[in-house]
């Protein structure tokens, strides 16, 4: 992405640290006049607004211009995005302890500050925040603040928090756009307690709410976070199975519980098979997936026998397992920027895709057993409500995508109000479950062109992908088009879709065009 940095301090050495993005800096102590000038002028996806707090709270007006001055061109410019940060003024001042006892001194000041331009980010889907105490409560303020550097170049900070910030700025693109793992695939022994449980039996391993116990209760509270945002849960472990139940079902200090994971392998077979097998289960590719094991043995023949898993080295020490898990597991595989009812309701999918497998596997007519699905579909156009949930599938989507084409909200939400453009999006439900959003497909009247078409792989194989088709081709005919276009781009995870156009009566315009083969259909 292309992103232009505004600052009111000089944040040169920022362009550098923000890898794999594009990055120009504003003059700094240029943010209003860059904020409300009509006539400004930047090439850029992204504005970042990322301030001092020292010097924003030495500028009363300021501090208090800014949170408006940011929703007044977030709202005018849709089609950009716009990150706003929190302030971290330090807390020592000369004023002493008087600085926190008034309503309208200096610390009153920042949290209002704070509060404001988190209602900016409520009120707009084009802005988020960037909580700069992030970085400030890794480190501590000595290590982060360089007043040599401020009077030589008004450059307030040191390497450490370029580096940090950095860092911190592309996990908070990836999150905006998506570009996450999906499943956390846990070990037990000495992963989700401490212990071995065949030695020392349920009532023998660590889990509790008192010393070493405590610090696998806190990993397994973090780690139903995770699942409650979205992320599926998978274990393999080198156990019998039945003392494994023993554990989930009578030991009162666990936190998870069978219901939370969407495939287990418990038994004495290598974890490699194990990890394959549950990926074939999901119908997920292995580079979505994340592995905890406290057996360096194990990380070791994963990382080398499957190397798109991600695999991070496990702490020797349990009281560091908390602060491992948020800084080395959810913050660089799992960002999220926002939560949607789909991704709370990502474990239960799962598990009723689950039951539909089990239940086709027993049946030998398909077309019977979609029958008896009762299949309901709501297809709906340009709905305002789900843009969130419809750019997230163009990210994660991969195997039922005709153009993987990428999108953020905006271009979403840009396509909703185009009068050129029309966004439809399908959910699904049956009589396992609500499935929610699940399939996309935007159409381009003044090209006649498809350029995002894409079901989740949760419910392909159930003719769901041809209704859809069918409301764009009715859409277009209702629209006076002749004829409407759509380009096939083949990649390695999408050759299940790829004679899904030629059966459903499109044919080949030219086979080899922009990377793809170009499909039309006639109307006429």
């Amino acid at each position: 992405m292309r992103i232009h940095v505004l600052s009111n301090v000089n944040l040169a050495p920022l362009v550098s640290q923000i890898t794999g993005h594009e990055v120009t800096l504003g003059d700094y102590g240029d943010v209003l006049r860059t904020l409300t000038d009509p006539n400004t002028n930047f090439v850029a996806e992204v504005l970042m607004v990322l301030l001092d707090g020292d010097e924003l709270m030495d500028s009363r007006d300021l501090s208090a211009e800014i949170p408006t001055v940011v929703d007044n061109f977030a709202k005018s410019h849709p089609e950009i995005m716009v990150i706003a940060s929190t302030i971290c003024p330090s807390p020592s001042t000369s004023s002493t302890y008087e600085i926190s006892q008034t309503k309208d001194g200096r610390s009153a000041q920042g949290r209002a500050y704070e509060s404001a331009i988190v209602e900016v980010a409520t009120a707009n889907t084009n802005v988020i925040i960037f909580d700069v105490k992030l970085v400030f409560d890794k480190y501590g303020r000595e290590k982060l603040t360089s007043s040599t550097f401020w009077y030589a170049g008004r450059i307030p900070y040191t390497t450490l928090w370029f580096e940090e910030c950095g860092r911190c700025i592309a996990g908070l693109l990836d999150a905006y756009a998506g570009r996450t793992r999906k499943v956390l695939v846990c070990d037990l022994d000495g992963t989700l307690w401490g212990g071995i449980l065949g030695e020392d039996g349920p009532s023998g391993i660590a889990l509790g709410e008192d010393g070493v116990g405590k610090c696998y209760r806190d990993l397994q509270r973090q780690i139903k976070t995770l699942l409650e945002n979205g992320v599926l849960l998978a274990l393999t472990s080198k156990n019998n199975r039945t003392e494994v139940d023993d554990v989930f079902t009578g030991h009162p200090m666990m936190i998870l519980q069978p219901e939370d994971f969407v495939a287990t392998r418990v038994g004495w077979g290598d974890k490699v098979s194990s990890l394959v097998a549950i990926a074939e289960d999901l119908s997920l590719g292995l580079d979505s997936f994340v592995f905890l094991d406290d057996n360096p043995v194990e990380r070791a023949m994963i990382s080398e026998n499957l190397p798109t898993v991600a695999v991070p080295d496990f702490p020797t020490r349990p009281e560091l397992l908390l602060k491992w898990f948020v800084d080395e597991v959810a913050f660089p595989y799992f960002p999220r920027v926002r939560v949607l009812d789909s991704d709370r309701n990502k474990t239960a999918q799962y598990q009723a895709r689950n039951e539909r497998i089990s239940e086709a596997e027993s049946v030998v007519d398909l077309d019977a057993f979609i029958e008896r699905l009762e299949i309901q579909l709501d297809i709906r156009t340009d709905d305002e409500f789900s843009v969130e949930r419809a750019a997230q599938m163009t990210q994660k989507t991969n195997q039922f995508n005709l153009t993987t084409k990428r999108c953020t909200p905006d271009q979403i939400k840009a396509w909703m109000d185009s009068n050129d453009h029309a966004v439809f999006t399908l959910a699904y439900q049956d009589r396992f479950g609500d499935e929610g959003i699940v399939g996309l497909a935007v159409i381009a009247l003044s090209t006649a062109d498809i350029p995002v078409f894409l079901l989740s792989c949760r419910i392909i194989g159930r003719k769901v992908e041809r209704s859809l088709l069918r409301c764009i081709e009715e859409f277009a005919v209702q629209n006076d088009l002749t004829e409407i276009k759509c380009l096939f781009v083949p990649t390695e995870k999408n050759s299940v879709s790829a004679e899904f156009l030629n059966e459903n009566g499109w044919v080949i315009e030219r086979a080899e065009v922009a990377g793809g083969i170009s499909y039309r259909k006639d109307l006429s």
